[in-house]
C-alpha cells in the first residue's frame, strides 16, 4: 500500500509570473529601469548638497575657513550634477550607436 503519491512538478523560471527576475531579459530593460531612478536620486542629492552648502555659507559669519568649506561643498555638488548629466548623455550616445531602444 502506497500512502504518498509521487509528485512531478516542473517550474519554468523563464516565466515572468513565476520568476520576477525573468522580466530583465536583456541589459536594455535593466538600464531603462535603473537609469531614471539614478537620475532622480542624483538630482535630489545635488539639491540637498547645494542647500547644505548655502546653509554653511550663511552661517559662516565671515570666517574664511567656513566660507571656503561652504564654497567647496557647492562646487562639489555642481561637479556631481555635471557627472550625472554627462553619464546620462553618454548612455544615450551609446544607445544610439548600438541602436538600442531607450525610451528616455
Amino acid at each position: 500500500m502506497n500512502i504518498v503519491n509521487p509528485v512531478y512538478a516542473e517550474v519554468n523560471f523563464g516565466d515572468k509570473a513565476v520568476n520576477p527576475i525573468a522580466k530583465f531579459d536583456s541589459i536594455t530593460v535593466f538600464v531603462n529601469l535603473i537609469l531614471p531612478i539614478l537620475m532622480i536620486a542624483g538630482g535630489l542629492i545635488t539639491l540637498t548638497m547645494l542647500l547644505f552648502g548655502a546653509y554653511q555659507y550663511i552661517l559662516s559669519e565671515g570666517n574664511a575657513e567656513k566660507i571656503g568649506k561652504a564654497q567647496s561643498t557647492i562646487v562639489y555638488a555642481i561637479i556631481g550634477l555635471l557627472l550625472v548629466v554627462s553619464s546620462f548623455i553618454l548612455t544615450r550616445i551609446i544607445g544610439y550607436v548600438l541602436k538600442v531602444d531607450m525610451p528616455l
